[in-house]
């Protein structure tokens, strides 16, 4: 990690960030290796850093008015260090754009974002409003923390703490774990817990800050788990915050994540609070079911004899008919696992994922009132069946 002291004296020229550059923990100066560079490895590195910086900072004083949780600055070679230069034996997770790598840094495990070569540069927008977000969220303690950033690379790399739990896709889904692995898929007490943080989590995003701010991409891919499997919600690019006084925004970008976005905000691209109850919603259903969203569609498609299902929201609201109507079919059709919990439980959490995904938004809880019923829930007398 490197000073930045020099850098921030023309990032003030370049930019007015003057209060803002605190934003980043400055290390002391030391003497550098042998094999170290002094600062940049190059013009390339340093033009890179003063133009993600001030892209960074404007960002956060556009968004949150200049206040932001401090961060580290991490350079190329810190990085490609830690993660023993990208190796693809340290790949956890993987999206379109990106993978993120295990890394260890002064003796500590890290998660290293890093950007595809071929990550078009319009989406850098949407990094750098990960950044200015992440480290907005970073005092709450079911969102991944963003420890730093590497501003020396096209695209901002960006290091996260640690989730040794990977994702909570990979501890829910029965069937795609193999016989060895089983005992990885999480209890239903400990479903119902994730699912408060998580629920929890988006409730801070949407009113404890200074103007709501709408996560838009919330599935079972971007809820990590640490090594005590405390969630972690993960990916904010997206997020994008409601101006005071407005209840939605017109989004220039809807994110189509087949299954997890709201219907009203796929077919207008007007972003509201609701929209993240909607995707939570179907997280729930996911974690009731132990099953993908997809294998819901399917199943109940074939189980509903339908001629055609249009969309995800008709399927599950004639899924909400088949459990008030026939609970006994409900019950078997959740995965073996998962009843081995509380019944009372069980049926209570259905009912209020059945209400998220509800068509019409203004039917919707708000994240307060799913946070405060899923508490609730928790607190259920054990009804084992």
């Amino acid at each position: 990690m490197s000073s930045m002291m020099e850098v921030a004296k023309e990032l003030r020229r370049i930019r007015r960030f003057n209060s803002m550059w605190s934003c980043f923990r400055i290390r002391k100066e030391r003497e550098p290796e042998e094999d170290e560079f002094r600062f940049f490895r190059g013009k390339t590195e340093k033009r890179h850093f003063l133009e993600n910086g001030a892209l960074v900072l404007e960002e956060m004083i556009t968004s949150f008015d200049g206040r932001s949780n401090p961060i580290r600055s991490f350079s190329k070679q810190d990085l490609e260090r830690a993660t023993n230069n990208y190796h693809q034996d340290g790949v956890l997770h993987q999206d379109l754009t990106y993978k993120l790598y295990k890394g260890t840094y002064e003796d500590h495990p890290i998660s290293v974002k890093k950007f595809t070569a071929d990550s078009h540069q319009t989406y850098i927008g949407w990094y750098i409003n990960e950044v200015a977000v992440a480290s907005h969220m970073n005092n709450h303690k079911n969102v991944l923390k963003l420890l730093g950033c590497c501003l020396e690379t096209e695209i901002p790399t960006l290091v996260f703490e640690f989730a040794a739990n990977g994702c909570l896709s990979d501890h829910i889904f029965e069937k795609e774990l193999s016989p060895s692995k089983k005992n990885q898929l999480l209890s239903w007490e400990s479903r119902l817990r994730i699912a408060t943080e998580i629920a929890d989590a988006v409730a801070y995003l949407h009113n404890g800050t200074s103007k709501p701010i709408i996560h838009q991409f919330i599935n079972s891919r971007t809820i990590f788990l640490d090594q005590h499997c405390v969630a972690k919600l993960y990916e904010f690019g997206l997020s994008i915050s409601i101006p005071l006084g407005e209840t939605h925004v017109d989004a220039d970008v809807v994110v189509e994540s087949i299954g997890f976005i709201a219907p009203d905000s796929f077919s207008t691209g007007r972003i509201t609070e609701k929209s993240d109850v909607y995707s939570f919603g179907v997280v729930l259903f996911e974690i009731l079911t132990g099953k993908r969203v997809r294998d819901i569609e399917e199943e109940v498609y074939i189980m509903l004899v339908s001629d055609q299902v249009k969309s995800f929201s008709r399927l599950l609201n004639s899924f909400s008919l088949l459990v008030h109507d026939n609970e006994k079919d409900f019950k078997l059709y959740l995965k073996a696992k998962i009843l081995k919990g509380n019944t009372e439980q069980l049926m209570a959490c259905a009912e209020l994922a059945m209400r998220c995904i509800k068509l019409n938004p203004e039917e919707r809880p708000s994240m307060m009132e799913v946070a405060r019923e899923l508490r609730s829930i928790k607190r259920f007398q054990h009804d084992s069946l």
